[in-house]
């Protein structure tokens, strides 16, 4: 190890929507800061960076959309700050940080978080020095190539298990379903809207996060048509510090999305004991949830209806999984598990 702390720039375009914000500062408060200085780089919404990062190593990156520019501009910044490694979290395929980093001789990491691909995202990726993802079956649909594979790591999300823990949920005149996570067309809350209709009054959906209106006003038609107003509300966002309280109230969380990397509300929802029931929008939630290890995955609105009427009537099934559920997380995927995992990559790419 060098004698100085190994000086990381993690970059996120920012702090506002970015889908991985809670996760990177996971990992940085994790850090032991005897061996790690931690800089941290956004494009839009600095005022909104975390208290967790010096203001001195806080960084607003305004990118001119000229490559050259942009890329002198990078390696201005990597210079300045006599950076070691960059990490990024952004979520697209942009290859200036990837560019930069080779000229300046900095060692490029990125995490690979969602199911895009293209030629950018490949040319990225050659440029890269290192490549972390978070879904095993990405190892095979992106970074199979010669070029790639010598260079990736499997480094699942994981979950703070001071923070997110069993708490005891007994049943109420409320059967409560729940899906934590943006109101969106790909999260596709309409299928357990529709779900709704073959099941017992008692059930009813809690919905959390943020809404898209014109999406929002396709589940409020669903609901009216269906007669829901008293078995579906929305709750709004949440933050993340309220989500164990949240969860603390809740029997089933479902998650319906269309597509998804490895989910980390389901991590988190199995860390409460609460069972998950998910489809399988990329192949994460089947490999968090192999072999029935705290829920169940549903390839259709009749399976999820039959998983719900099973949880809802089997009680000792029921707290079967709610047990499963987090010895799953607690095993498979704790945050220490994801730290200790990239520290010993820094470590390796210096």
């Amino acid at each position: 190890m060098s004698l100085r702390p190994i000086r990381i720039l993690y970059t996120i375009p920012n702090f506002k929507t970015a889908g991985s914000q809670n996760v990177l500062l996971s990992i940085l408060r994790g850090l032991d800061t005897k061996e790690f200085q931690i800089f941290l780089a956004v494009e839009k919404f600095p005022e909104l960076i975390p208290n967790d990062v010096s203001v001195s190593n806080q960084i607003h990156i305004q990118y001119t959309g000229e490559l050259l520019k942009d890329v002198k501009q990078f390696s201005r910044i990597l210079k300045v700050h006599r950076i070691d490694i960059c990490h990024s979290w952004d979520y697209k395929s942009n290859f200036i940080e990837a560019v930069a980093c080779r000229l300046s001789g900095v060692k490029y990491l990125y995490t690979k978080k969602n199911n895009a691909w293209s030629k950018r995202w490949l040319l990225k990726s050659i440029l890269a020095h290192y490549i972390a993802y978070d879904n095993p079956e990405m190892k095979s649909r992106f970074f199979s190539s010669v070029y790639l594979k010598s260079k990736i790591s499997f480094i699942p999300h994981g979950v703070d298990l001071n923070k997110f823990k069993f708490e005891e949920n007994k049943f109420k005149k409320t059967f409560n379903l729940c899906c934590i996570g943006n109101i969106v067309a790909n999260k596709n809350q309409a299928q357990i809207i529709e779900a709704l209709t073959n099941l017992p009054d008692s059930v009813h959906l809690k919905l959390y996060g943020k809404e898209d209106e014109v999406y929002k006003n396709t589940l409020i038609e669903l609901i009216d048509k269906n007669h829901f107003q008293d078995r579906v509300s929305f709750n709004g966002f949440i933050k993340n510090d309220e989500i164990p309280h949240v969860l603390s109230q809740q029997h089933v969380f479902i998650l319906a999305s269309k597509q998804e990397g490895l989910p980390v509300s389901i991590l988190e929802a199995l860390a409460c004991g609460v069972p998950v029931l998910s489809s399988n929008s990329g192949g994460g939630a089947a490999y968090i949830l192999k072999e029935g290890k705290g829920g169940y995955i549903f390839n259709s609105t009749n399976e999820l209806v039959e998983k719900i009427k099973l949880l809802y009537r089997d009680k000792d099934l029921y707290n079967k999984l709610r047990y499963e559920a987090t010895k799953n997380v607690t095993s498979r995927f704790s945050l220490k598990n994801e730290i200790n995992a990239y520290k010993k990559l820094y470590l390796k790419l210096v």
